[in-house]
Parts: structure tokens; sequence; C-alpha cells
């Protein structure tokens, strides 16, 4: 992949996005009350560790970071400049890399962080006991019965990881 990207500093919209719209490299930042002023696109749309991984450590704890810098925003800033100029993607390639920035585009935001995380307190616990309970009929290597999978479904949901965590739901199903 390249060199790591250690910024603290993410773009909430990538740099080469910025650029398209700046004036002598700043852009026009409205705030809510109506108020303008112009920022310098390096800090523009930036918030703070924002694709850092709280848990891991070393170089994967920027990973998501790294990928989005160099297999998302470096091969499509070409092609979007392309699609600017009105010459559109030129190959399905183009197309390819057009979709997935833009795909990308709704997921590196704060709204859609928040909407993950709240999706994620909430599903993830029925979730995780699902997959708890068939690691439990696999290990024992027979079907619960239905008060059998009720009890161990409920179990599961009350005792599941916080969401952040990533374990495998087999470790609770010793023989």
């Amino acid at each position: 992949m390249g060199e790591v990207n250690t910024s603290r500093e993410h773009h909430l919209v990538p740099k080469y996005w910025l650029r398209a719209f700046a004036e002598d490299g700043h852009v026009l930042r409205r705030w809510r009350s109506g108020a303008e002023h112009r920022t310098p696109v390096r800090c523009a749309a930036v918030a703070r560790d924002f694709n850092t991984d709280p848990v891991a450590e070393g170089e994967r704890r920027v990973a998501l970071e790294t990928y989005l810098d160099h297999r998302v925003d470096a091969p499509c800033a070409p092609v979007l400049r392309v699609a600017r100029e009105g010459q559109g993607p030129q190959d399905e390639a183009q197309r390819a890399l057009l979709l997935d920035a833009l795909a990308w585009q709704v997921v590196r935001t704060r709204p859609f962080r928040s909407f993950d995380e709240q999706v994620g307190v909430h599903l993830f616990p029925p979730s995780w006991a699902v997959e708890a309970v068939g690691c439990c009929e696999e290990q024992l290597g027979r079907p619960l019965s239905d008060a059998e999978r009720m009890e161990g479904f409920w179990t599961a949901v009350r005792t599941a990881p916080d969401p952040s965590v990533v374990f495998d739901p087999c470790w609770r199903c010793a023989p």
C-alpha cells in the first residue's frame, strides 16, 4: 500500500474535491449564521483523528486513512478532473473508481459515522447472539431446543461486547 498516512488531520471531503471548488487555494466557508470566510483547502472539512481506529495499534490505527489516501483519493483525482472537464470517465475502470469514491464520500461524513454507531449499538447485540447460538449448536454437535435457543440468545444479547470490539462469538461456547 506504500507509505502509511500518519496525518492526524483527516479530510471529510477529499482535498482534490475541495481544490476543484477553490480559488487561490481557498474555499469559501459559510457559518450557519450566514457569515462567510475563506479557508485554505488544507484546513477545510477536517476532523482530527476521524479515521483513526482507537482500538488498533501501530499502523493499523491509521489503516483506513491510509487506504482512503492511496486506494481511493489518489487514483480518483485524475478521473474527477476529467469528469469536471465534461469528458466523463473514459472507460469502465474509471467509472468504477468514480463510483467507489462517491460511495466512500457518503461514509466519510459525521452523519454517517453517527448513524453507523447507532446501528451498531442496536443491531450488534442481537447479531452477536444469533452467531453465538449457532456457535453453541456447532460446538455441541446438535440443535438446541427452542427453550435453550431462547435462553442462549437473550443471555448473549445481555452480555454482548461493545460493538466497536470484534471478537469471534464462538469463544463463549467452549465444549
